[in-house]
């Protein structure tokens, strides 16, 4: 069956997350989605993603893939056609043919995101729901130097949810680059910049939270001595999702879906 793969990008608030779910009142991505894609292919589609992003969670160039009995002629026209029913909260921002074996999680190698921080004593209205207003004041030198003691392979059990601790088999995670960012345009706007071959529920939140934790000299310990402890209490908080974007995935056997990205953004086509 040919098999389509599409790069996403959706307002987070306005959705209950990435995944659809038999409880929720609220739309999310997924069946928002299927819906639409299901009414111009006249089939039912099932759409599986790179990532499930929590309710809030924005996404920039989320990866989605799916099979359809028929392949689609004109990606363009369908582009098309799906932004034009699926309304202004998400948009597919390109799609193309892919081999039958490719899957939009299980072929991914990298996931990326960024957090952003707005460190002002005023908030600005343009940045709500945007960015995290965050108005202690940070020691920014020390900030960027314990984000970079994170590179590597970390066990991150204390960075995620007590409850969802048995869920996994391993709770070790290695993080491929970590960068903390100011804006070029508005100086007191910054991002941390999180890329690593996988990540465990709401670790990135957790990751930020500890270190502007300890940034703002709430936490005295530095961040690897509390990863040791495996210990969630020992962490910093939990920061809300509206701040995290789903940046992009990477495939290191598929380099048509960084060619797309490529086409989007200015960004290396590198896995």
């Amino acid at each position: 069956m040919p098999r389509t793969v599409l790069i996403l990008e959706y307002d987070g608030p306005r959705f209950n997350g990435f995944q659809k779910q038999k409880s929720a009142k609220e739309i999310t991505v997924q069946e928002k989605l299927e819906a639409v894609i299901s009414r111009i292919l006249r089939e039912e589609i099932t759409l599986v993603a790179a990532g499930r992003t929590d309710s809030g969670v924005h996404a920039k160039g989320m990866v989605v893939s799916f099979s359809s009995s028929n392949s689609i002629p004109n990606y363009h026209k369908f582009l098309v056609s799906v932004n034009g029913l699926v309304g202004g909260s998400v948009s597919a921002l390109a799609g193309r043919e892919m081999p039958e074996k490719f899957h939009a999680r299980f072929s991914c190698t990298e996931r990326e995101y960024e957090y952003k921080i707005l460190n002002s004593k005023t908030p600005h209205p343009l940045l709500s729901e945007r960015a995290l207003w965050f108005k202690n004041k940070i020691d920014f030198d020390r900030l960027q130097k314990e984000a970079e003691t994170l590179h590597g392979k970390h066990d991150f059990a204390g960075f995620t949810k007590k409850s969802v601790l048995e869920t996994y088999n391993s709770t070790e995670r290695q993080i491929t680059k970590i960068e903390v960012k100011r804006d070029e345009e508005l100086k007191n706007l910054f991002k941390i910049v999180i890329r690593g071959t996988g990540f465990l529920h709401n670790m990135v939140r957790i990751i930020v939270g500890t270190l502007l934790d300890i940034a703002r000299g709430r936490l005295t310990s530095n961040i690897l001595d509390i990863l040791k402890t495996h210990d969630r209490t020992h962490a910093g908080i939990t920061l809300p999702p509206y701040g995290l974007y789903f940046l992009r995935a990477y495939y290191r056997d598929y380099p048509e879906v960084n060619q797309l990205y490529s086409e989007i953004y200015q960004t290396s086509e590198q896995a």
